[in-house]
């Protein structure tokens, strides 16, 4: 009888485990989304302050005529590399 409760106990606890672990799990990847929305909204909020810019004011901060959208896209990646 020790040994069903004993075994019993260890199964419920593994449980809380598992289900703590998925919700460890959930909450990464819902902090990642997060981060790589924020991310996202600081890049367009970056495009939209330099396209208001000359050519010859981007030139001078580097950024060749028509280029601004990939200087900008590739300014953060993130740790994924994904948007």
């Amino acid at each position: 009888m020790r040994d069903m409760v004993s075994q019993s106990n260890s199964s419920v606890s593994g449980t809380r485990r598992g289900a703590l672990g998925w919700i460890k799990l959930v909450g990464e990847r819902l902090r990642d989304w997060i981060e790589a929305r924020a991310a996202r909204a600081a890049e367009v909020a970056l495009y939209q302050q330099l396209s208001r810019l000359s050519d010859a004011e981007l030139e001078r901060h580097g950024i060749p005529p028509g280029e601004l959208h990939r200087c900008v896209s590739g300014s953060s990646d993130g740790a994924t590399g994904r948007r």
